[in-house]
């Protein structure tokens, strides 16, 4: 039996050491460079979802259903990117419906931005509660694993960087559209939901008042650049002008801004210095208002990148109208006039791609349907097109004419039912003299010399003025 201690006793003993009582390490993943990351995510607290209670908002992340009101048939498949209260007008509204309705059920307050799964980000949108259900069918989906270029954590960054977009229309003249993608414009113009743009000088403003203001004192009429080509067909006439970021930067950043927010995987530099824009105008009574433009860097032809476009876009309200196919045709006379083939600069969005295949089948189609090139190489119609030799043959084997033949290998061989096809199809759109159509670039109407010839040139004038002074 072990007697009371002593007060000199407890106190050894409590002064006594003891052995530390050993805490497993939490282990930590490597980055793809190997150096040690601490894992988060245990960290996070999850959110715990409530279908039946009204008043609880949705977690982030959640995979739920998304009804269409005006196609009650339709049902997508949706994530949770982010959540935000709504404004007291709009709930207001909301409690105004409700009371004609005589509904006494609680009112949601929270709004949703949602990713539709399986489809372009340019697809998301805020939605309100009422139109998202806990419960649907089961849809397949096909999910796009194009990393447009970017390894998987700059991809990850880059989509949590620009996951909401903010600002939803823009107007532009009197076209107003709907934005598809974020676009970092400066912090004070955060707070518009839409903004109004100069249609010549691309100043661009939060409240229509300021643009009024600026359209009595803007005396542009065109792009601040020279006109390198001009034309008129089937009711529309076009202008081209090539603006120098090094010279214009505010005008070249601002088109950057719009840009943006029409291309997702696209590196928006603030620097436009190295950069020449072609950009695309209709002629109208008013002025050349802008309706789309290439850029390419400067002296692109002596690099070795081999690319004829950086970045290529076509304003949404001016769509199937040509303007696409034109641009494209316009950037390949460029190279023809450099003397080198080209291709744009990846990654490229999937409607571009679309345009360009569109673009390169046609052209390929209209050589092999000519009786001159009956018997023709890749090489040669490169020449012909400057055309990348891949982009020839990515065409030939979509549309299906590569052969082999154990005697000679690769051969071309175009069905006649294909090259009427072309033809007939060209044949219906010159017919249709309704439709307002721009048509690929004429090469006679192109009144353009290479960057570096033009410094050369430049550099020449200089000391020959020097020596007759």
């Amino acid at each position: 039996v072990c007697g009371a201690l002593s007060a000199r006793d407890r106190e050894a003993w409590r002064r006594m050491p003891r052995a530390k009582k050993l805490v497993p390490k939490r282990k930590h993943k490597k980055n793809a460079s190997g150096t040690l990351k601490k894992d988060k995510s245990s960290d996070k607290k999850k959110e715990e979802y409530f279908p039946d209670d009204i008043s609880k908002p949705l977690p982030i992340g959640k995979k739920l259903w998304l009804h269409f009101p005006d196609n009650p048939s339709r049902i997508e498949i949706i994530k949770i990117i982010e959540r935000k209260k709504q404004s007291d007008e709009d709930l207001k509204e909301i409690r105004r419906k409700r009371q004609k309705l005589e509904s006494e059920s609680k009112v949601h307050v929270w709004e949703y931005y949602v990713h539709l799964e399986g489809k372009d980000r340019r697809m998301d949108c805020w939605v309100t509660y009422d139109r998202i259900k806990h419960t649907g069918p089961e849809i397949k989906i096909d999910y796009h694993h194009d990393n447009h270029g970017f390894d998987e954590q700059s991809l990850k960054n880059h989509e949590e960087a620009t996951k909401v977009k903010n600002v939803d229309q823009i107007q532009i003249g009197p076209h107003v559209m709907n934005t598809w993608y974020f676009s970092p414009f400066p912090a004070e113009y955060t707070k518009y939901k839409k903004l109004y743009f100069c249609e010549f000088c691309l100043s661009f403003f939060g409240v229509l008042s300021e643009l009024r203001r600026h359209c009595r004192r803007c005396k542009w009429t065109h792009p601040p650049g020279n006109e390198i080509y001009r034309s008129k067909d089937q009711g529309i006439e076009v202008a081209m002008f090539e603006v120098d970021g090094g010279k214009e930067i505010v005008y070249t950043q601002n088109i950057c801004y719009i840009a943006k927010l029409f291309l997702d995987h696209k590196t928006l530099w603030e620097d436009t210095t190295p950069f020449l824009f072609y950009v695309l105008t209709e002629v109208t009574p008013r002025g050349c208002s802008v309706v789309g433009y290439f850029s390419k860097e400067k002296c692109s032809e002596l690099h070795n990148s081999g690319n004829n476009v950086a970045c290529i876009l076509t304003l949404p309200c001016h769509q199937r109208k040509g303007f696409g196919k034109f641009l494209i045709s316009l950037s390949y006379e460029l190279s023809k006039i450099e003397g080198k083939t080209g291709s744009p600069e990846e990654p490229i969005s999937d409607l571009g791609q679309q345009a360009y295949n569109s673009y390169w089948k046609g052209v390929i189609l209209d050589i092999l349907s000519n009786k001159k090139y009956s018997q023709i190489t890749i090489r040669e119609i490169s020449k012909l097109t400057s055309m990348t030799y891949k982009h020839i043959e990515q065409t030939l084997k979509a549309l299906d004419v590569i052969q082999y033949d154990s005697a000679e290998g690769y051969l071309i061989s175009v069905p006649m039912s294909l090259i009427n096809a072309h033809k007939a199809k060209k044949k219906k759109i010159a017919a249709d003299k309704k439709r307002i159509y721009v048509r690929p670039c004429d090469p006679k109407k192109v009144r353009w010399y290479p960057h570096h010839a033009r410094l050369i040139h430049k550099a020449q004038k200089v000391p020959a003025a020097a020596t007759t002074t």
